[in-house]
């Protein structure tokens, strides 16, 4: 397991990511739990009680993209959940410091970020759980007795994920700038960014509460209308005040900016570029006032607690001005797309009478166009989100189709762009979709 920090010359190509060991990087005579994983993700944890508690808690969960069936991982993660089963899980010891021997240098960010786990004397749980070729690690930094996290640090897990790193620092100096009231205490405040622009490193402070994924991925969890209803509520609250809070001046709806451009790049002779202008032409017939628009803001970007939301992370993508139906539609969106994950195709989903598991074209068609209580559920409170806005309810399907073609244009897993854009096809293939 490691952490990519250094960048050195290869004689023989281009520029590659030296990795530094965690037993270069983490404070010495310390005992971690490594996570049984598949190579990336990784879970690493200090051994401590409270640190472990957390994770059992608040965090372990299955990753939406995961590689293994998601009933194995299911199993997996309801095992872990048990306190005795870590004696099972593998151990990984820091270095112990022999004598006055100085500790390897990791080079910038990474003898900054060295320090700081010194100085929170080891008590870390790392992350890293995209398997995009930009996707960061995250560090939750714990103080001498908390339960819960005190800092979180983001860092580039890839060369690519720098300027992932670096937007989100700029803008979330670009959040702390508006006048959201309350809800400041659940978006991050930036503490510091440690090294330079090629290795950054962004501490803020850490948010309390566990991540909606987290609940989601549970057994059965989306297959009750009592527990989705909870969640769409929650996130929806939320987000009513967030952009009750930065409303401006009403401008035409539209694609996320960049859509038609990227998607263009990924196969400029392909039709659905048609389907994707049209959807243009009837976003822009239409205004609302324009809100801060979190850009990404999908059930493991939200953490709850005690039914509310108690912290919004991952700000990279977001924008200070922006479409208010943007992120009703990106969370609806994104619960919608995995309701399958633990069911294999072909085989029906639990609680979802005439859903098969068949990935995200199936899952989207169902929440979209389908009958039952959650077709119904989703539809009301996205028409819901719509009209607060003052956006006419008939676009409510055309923001989830904008929406999911901002995802494709975003991703940078292949797979992943390949279903999301084959579900945009299945939505938009059908007949008069395509204006004149």
């Amino acid at each position: 397991m490691a952490i990519e920090l250094q960048t050195t010359p290869d004689r023989t190509g281009p520029p590659r990511t030296t990795p530094a060991t965690w037993q270069d990087l983490l404070p010495p005579d310390r005992r971690y739990v490594a996570l049984p994983s598949r190579d990336d993700p990784v879970v690493v944890a200090l051994d401590d009680r409270p640190v472990l508690a957390y994770l059992r808690t608040s965090l372990l969960t299955v990753p939406p993209h995961s590689r293994l069936p998601g009933w194995a991982f299911a199993a997996a993660c309801a095992l872990l959940r048990l306190p005795p089963t870590w004696r099972l899980t593998p151990h990984l010891a820091s270095a112990p410091r022999a004598g006055d021997l100085p500790r390897p240098t990791v080079g910038a960010p990474g003898q900054a970020i060295v320090d700081l786990l010194a100085a929170h004397d080891g008590r870390i749980l790392l992350l890293r759980h995209s398997h995009d070729p930009d996707g960061s690690t995250l560090l939750l930094l714990f103080g001498p007795a908390d339960p819960t996290p005190r800092l979180a640090v983001k860092l580039p897990a890839r060369p690519g994920a720098a300027a992932r790193v670096l937007a989100e620092a700029d803008r979330l100096d670009i959040l702390a700038t508006l006048p959201i009231g309350v809800l400041r205490r659940t978006v991050p405040e930036v503490v510091a960014l440690l090294g330079h622009p090629g290795q950054p490193a962004l501490v803020t402070t850490a948010q309390p509460g566990t991540p909606m994924l987290v609940g989601y991925h549970r057994h059965g969890h989306t297959a009750h209308p009592d527990a989705v209803r909870a969640d769409l509520r929650a996130a929806l609250a939320w987000l009513t005040a967030f952009q009750a809070a930065t409303a401006g001046e009403p401008a035409p709806l539209d694609l996320a900016p960049g859509v038609p451009e990227a998607l263009a790049r990924h196969d400029g002779a392909h039709p659905r570029l048609e389907h994707l202008a049209a959807l243009g032409r009837r976003l822009r017939r239409h205004h609302a006032r324009q809100v801060a628009v979190h850009g990404d803001y999908w059930p493991g970007n939200i953490l709850t607690l005690r039914g509310t939301v108690s912290g919004v992370v991952d700000w990279e993508r977001s924008l200070p001005c922006g479409s208010p139906v943007r992120d009703p539609a990106r969370f609806v969106l994104s619960y919608s797309q995995y309701l399958d994950g633990h069911t294999r195709p072909g085989h029906r989903v639990r609680g979802h009478a005439g859903l098969l598991g068949g990935g995200p074209a199936a899952s989207l068609a169902y929440s979209l166009d389908g009958s039952g209580w959650y077709p119904d559920l989703v539809r009301a409170s996205l028409t819901g989100a719509l009209a607060r806005a003052g956006v006419p309810t008939s676009c409510a399907r055309d923001t989830v189709l904008a929406e999911l073609a901002a995802l494709a244009a975003e991703a940078t897993d292949e797979p992943y762009r390949a279903g999301l854009l084959a579900a945009f096809d299945r939505l938009t293939g059908l007949p008069g979709e395509v204006a004149p």
